[in-house]
Parts: C-alpha cells; structure tokens; sequence
C-alpha cells in the first residue's frame, strides 16, 4: 500500500514541470505563433481545422497580459500557413479558422491572432464586416506583438 501512495505520488510531482507556463522572451518560438490578447482556456494540445486534428500546441508563453501559443501543423498541412488563418478556442481546443477568401497569406514569421472563444471572433468578423479583415487581424495580432515586449 505505502508503494502504491509512494509511487502515485511520484508521478504526480513528475506531472507538474509540464504544467509551467513560461513568460514571453523566455524561449525561441518556432512554427506559427498565435497571439491572444489575455489567457485562452487550452486543455487540449491539439489543433483543429475543419474538424480535423492538423497539428499540436508545442509552447505557450505568457507576458503582460498577451499570451503567445506556437502551433506546429503536421506536414500535409503546411499549406495552411499560406492561407488567411484566425484561431479560435473552443471547448479548450485551439480551432483554425479561414477568415476570407482573399488578402494577403501570413508572412514567414508573422502571427496569427487569436481569440479567446467564439463570441469575440464573430464580434471581430462583425465589426470588420467593411473594412478588410485580414488586414485589422494581422494589425491586431502586430499590436499584441509589440505589447508583449517581444518585438525587437
């Protein structure tokens, strides 16, 4: 019995590291950064477009109120970084929405922006409606950029 405690004990403060959330600047993000103004809810690690699970969530950094999620899309899917992307969480999962047919894709080394749950991206969409969306997303995800200190 004094094992098993032992051993469940172990495992759980084995467990804990992997709960840490690093600050921004504390790392090297690879991949494609997500920026979210505030803290989304993410409990599952993968992400999903058009229902199906395309990559996973390897970091998540946080820093003055903006939190940066770098996504890795497995390799079939690389096609999607050329495309016009918002990230959405959704029953703390991370869901990669297309925003419109046309624009710009996302830059080597540009952001994503994020929103923390469906109400505000149909929010965005709405308030956005006549302007160009693409644009006001990647000035969005620029302004969260330079206001987590990480521009440089």
């Amino acid at each position: 019995m004094k094992k098993t405690v032992f051993f469940i004990l172990m495992v759980m403060v084995m467990g804990l590291p992997g709960c840490s959330v690093k600050p921004i600047g504390s790392g090297n993000p690879t991949g494609v950064g997500v920026m979210f103004d505030g803290d989304p809810l993410i409990f599952d690690s993968s992400v999903v477009f058009m229902g199906t699970v395309v990559g996973q969530i390897f970091s998540r950094e946080i820093g003055n109120g903006v939190t940066r999620v770098s996504i890795a899309l497995d390799g079939q899917y690389d096609d999607l970084e050329k495309t016009n992307l918002a990230a959405v969480v959704k029953n703390g999962r991370l869901h990669l929405n297309i925003l419109s047919g046309h624009g710009d894709p996302l830059p080597p080394g540009g952001y994503i922006y994020g929103f923390v749950n469906t109400a505000s991206y149909r929010w965005f969409k709405l308030k956005h409606i006549i302007n160009n969306i693409n644009l006001s997303a990647d000035r969005r995800a620029l302004h969260l950029l330079v206001r987590s200190g990480l521009a440089g």
